[in-house]
């Protein structure tokens, strides 16, 4: 191996493993960006979904106290119909919060959330049926009744701003937690390049020491050669140039002792 491509491989291994590095670094926090974006959507979206069904269920207590207030103008018909309006759309709310357990993993809190928001679900369904069937005897009664579905209401919006909370709480540590990855990940491969560095130095320094070591032996010979002493000898086991300058000068040596 000539001498120039033996001196330029500490140099080059140590910016392949530089960039190596840095290109390391850059997929990893590319990847992380990515999950994080992934993530972020995920409860964006679920955040959304709670807010639609608290709104929800704030539209189906207000038309429950107007439908209560109006009860005696009304038919049977159109009375079993707001029944079935009631429990159809309260059961859609149950089926699009159990909807959010998927997307959030092993999140016991908000498998908590999800199982009392159906609870409570069950619970306003049957008190406003119990107004709606007092109503029709006194709208009044039926009006006072609801006092106890107003609990069940306070207590299901409730429960939705916590899980609301719980996943801003989440997000941020997740976001925190996140960037001290990303950090860690920086200062494993920058202590990783240094010490690649390191190594590829140190490399260079011991080729470059016997490059200098071998000259030396060659200044040497050269110098006693040119007193006239001729009983050195150069010999070598390299195959670069180094090398074959001590061949060359061990070889005129010979060939001078030779001649003399």
């Amino acid at each position: 191996m000539k001498l120039a491509t033996k001196l330029l491989i500490a140099p080059v291994l140590t910016a392949l493993l530089v960039f190596g590095a840095g290109q390391l670094n850059t997929w990893l926090t590319i990847s992380e960006a990515h999950t994080n974006q992934a993530s972020a959507k995920d409860k964006s979206d679920n955040v959304r979904i709670l807010g639609s069904v608290h709104e929800q269920l704030g539209f189906i207590h207000a038309q429950m106290y107007r439908t209560i207030a109006l009860i005696s103008s009304l038919d049977d018909k159109a009375v079993k119909g707001f029944r079935d309006d009631i429990a159809t759309q309260l059961a859609g709310i149950k089926r699009l919060t159990g909807t959010l357990i998927g997307g959030e993993g092993a999140d016991t809190v908000l498998h908590e959330a999800v199982k009392k928001t159906a609870e409570l679900s069950d619970k306003y369904l049957a008190q406003t049926d119990m107004a709606i069937d007092l109503s029709s005897v006194d709208p009044n009664t039926g009006i006072a009744a609801l006092r106890a579905a107003d609990e069940s209401f306070a207590a299901l919006s409730k429960t939705l701003s916590e899980a609301v909370d719980h996943m801003d709480q989440r997000a941020a540590a997740e976001l925190v937690a996140s960037n001290q990855h990303i950090r860690q990940t920086n200062l494993l491969l920058a202590a990783l390049s240094l010490v690649a560095a390191g190594v590829a130095i140190f490399l260079s320094w011991l080729a470059q020491r016997r490059v200098v070591r071998d000259l030396h032996r060659a200044v040497k010979v050269a110098g006693a050669v040119s007193t006239g002493n001729l009983t050195l000898h150069a010999d070598t086991d390299r195959t670069d140039e180094v090398g074959d300058l001590m061949r060359a000068l061990d070889a005129m040596t010979a060939q001078l002792r030779l001649s003399m």
